[in-house]
């Protein structure tokens, strides 16, 4: 077992303290408090700005101009001041010096958070805007065409989009063209008219209903209170509130495929990475995309074992299913066993490539990588079992993962 941080490390924020009584009582880090703290009161002001300033009381200007004020006081307050200067690189370089500030090991909700999100927005708008002003309608996307902004944003526009309350904090990343309609009341309107619905129908729009913010996605609940999260209507003409939604708890169970699964746990990141990166590289898209994926989440030696593992896996599984899938699809029963076989495969590759992102360091991914190796092995060997009283190499490494030595524990506790 890895060795607790110290109570002094534990209530380490770069943030307001003025919640340390709070977090002593409850003994919850101060920099989580800060952070729910924030969460909670942009639901409450999320419900506010969607009442008060509705588009029909209050112009684009001062929702916009709110909507920053807000959101740079949230990130200031959980995060710090220096929290609101961002670029790829810079994210990058706090990646590192959170490291050395944090201690190597020790996972704090800390400035990072709100720098990975605008780091996403301004690349995504960077591209949309190119998209819209540098680029030949006929050479884009039906997507990248509907999304491309034509004309340039002002710059009380741009810092509303990046900084207001509601993802600022925790996300998630959405389009520029959206963000803009509904500020400017068009949002449901806009939404309705993509999925070629009349305009005499416009007589009754939808609006976010209670239940709508509970249980889960705490991110999604601030925008759907704040009014905007509409996506369209359903088939049986009920109105969808899931444009910003970020997980898909019962696809990620059910998932019969890695693709399936990563599209699933991260909604909005794995879009961004496929506007920004999947569609606009000319070699190697898939490699370069989990490469880009896990610059973004850090420079711990544990995310690019599991992204870069994360390419053989999803080609891997890429050729399976065009190889194989049609020969399970002529009755019910045989596609039942290969959805089946395909969801425990796809299980069981998401734990084997998700455990480095949890461990982190180096030494604990090779020992894992070897265990797995050495039973592997040994399973294949069935010709020559290994003696039942007898140390072997199996054994020896399950023995030194399972507790750990001082020279190969699995956490070491110099570095926690």
């Amino acid at each position: 077992m890895a060795a607790r941080p110290p109570a002094s490390l534990s209530y380490r924020t770069t943030g307001s303290t003025c919640l340390h009584p709070l977090s002593q009582l409850l003994g919850i880090p101060l920099d989580q408090v800060n952070f729910v703290a924030c969460q909670l009161f942009a639901l409450s002001a999320a419900f506010w700005f969607r009442i008060y300033l509705h588009p029909g009381k209050a112009s684009p200007e001062v929702r916009h101009t709110l909507a920053t004020i807000l959101g740079i006081y949230f990130v200031v307050f959980c995060f710090g001041w220096y929290s609101c200067f961002v670029a790829m690189g810079y994210l990058t370089i706090c990646h590192i010096s959170r490291i050395y500030i944090f201690h190597y090991g020790i996972l704090t909700t800390d400035f990072s958070g709100p720098l990975m999100i605008v780091t996403q927005k301004i690349t995504t708008l960077a591209f949309q805007v190119h998209d819209g002003l540098g680029r030949k309608a006929e050479d884009l996307s039906a997507e990248q065409h509907r999304l491309a902004v034509k004309v340039k944003p002002s710059l009380l526009e741009y810092l509303s989009y990046h900084l207001n309350f509601m993802s600022v904090i925790a996300g998630p990343c959405n389009n520029f063209k959206d963000y803009v309609a509904f500020i400017e009341g068009r949002h449901v309107y806009m939404k309705l008219l993509e999925v070629n619905r009349k305009q005499r129908d416009f007589h009754s729009l939808p609006e976010p209903s209670p239940n709508l913010f509970g249980f889960g996605i705490y991110a999604d609940a601030v925008h759907n209170a704040a009014g905007f999260g509409f996506s369209g209507m359903d088939e049986d003409g009920n109105s969808c509130w899931d444009l910003l939604s970020n997980l898909n708890i019962w696809k990620i169970e059910t998932a019969t495929s890695f693709k399936m699964y990563l599209e699933n746990w991260n909604i909005q990141t794995s879009t961004w990475l496929k506007c920004v990166c999947y569609e606009r590289v000319p070699w190697y898209p898939t490699v370069l995309t989990f490469f880009l994926s896990a610059l973004w989440h850090g420079v711990y030696p544990g995310y690019y074992f599991t992204f870069l593992t994360g390419v053989p896996v999803t080609l891997a599984a890429r050729a399976v299913r065009n190889n194989f899938r049609h020969h399970f699809l002529s009755s019910k029963a045989r596609k039942v066993a290969y959805d089946v076989m395909t969801w425990a495969a796809t299980q069981l590759a998401v734990s084997y490539t998700a455990a480095p992102f949890v461990m982190l360091a180096v030494e604990p991914t090779i020992s894992l990588y070897n265990v797995h190796v050495l039973l592997l092995t040994h399973h294949l060997s069935a010709d020559n079992p290994f003696p039942a009283n007898q140390t072997t190499p199996v054994s020896k490494a399950v023995s030194e993962f399972k507790f750990g030595k001082e020279e190969g524990r699995l956490i070491s506790t110099e570095k926690r």
